[in-house]
């Protein structure tokens, strides 16, 4: 796994992650970003009350700039009212959106409880954090599941 390119894991809230596996929502709003994100895998984990690893998405363009040059750039991608956004970014000179590419979704999430059963030092992150070599192998594994037809129990590397 190339380091500058180390996928990340990424909390998102399930409206929000409803919106980017429908293929409605095409940039995520974080208040920071790891460096180098272009061409970065991001997997996401879905907050509670869903609290599974639901899939990912490939990050395209980076955007940044105060709040307001971000919002003119990604309004009408990110899926947030003005008012949600301003107050996400309160108090920030910073902001950065993420572009969403190539979006894929597992046909059998995986629950945090099997996570945890899988790495018992599995931690959610508040906002993101980077992906374990150990985990990526298993996320990868899971990723390629659904390109294809899967056979029954095949995440059961998970349980």
């Amino acid at each position: 796994m190339n380091k500058t390119l180390q996928p990340l894991l990424l909390s998102l809230k399930p409206d929000y992650a409803d919106l980017v596996f429908d293929g409605l929502k095409e940039a995520e709003l974080r208040r920071r970003v790891a460096s180098c994100m272009e061409n970065r895998d991001v997997f996401i984990y879905v907050t509670s009350p869903v609290r599974q690893l639901r899939g990912g998405f490939r990050v395209g363009q980076v955007w940044s700039g105060t709040p307001e040059e971000v919002w003119r750039q990604v309004s009408k991608l990110a899926r947030v009212d003005k008012r949600d956004f301003d107050a996400y970014y309160a108090g920030r000179t910073v902001a950065y959106a993420l572009e969403i590419t190539d979006v894929w979704e597992y046909k059998n999430p995986a629950s945090l409880n099997k996570l945890g059963n899988r790495f018992p030092d599995f931690v959610v992150p508040q906002s993101w954090r980077y992906v374990r070599p150990e985990e990526y192998r298993l996320f990868r594994r899971m990723k390629r599941l659904t390109k294809k037809s899967e056979p029954a129990g095949a995440l059961s590397a998970v349980a």
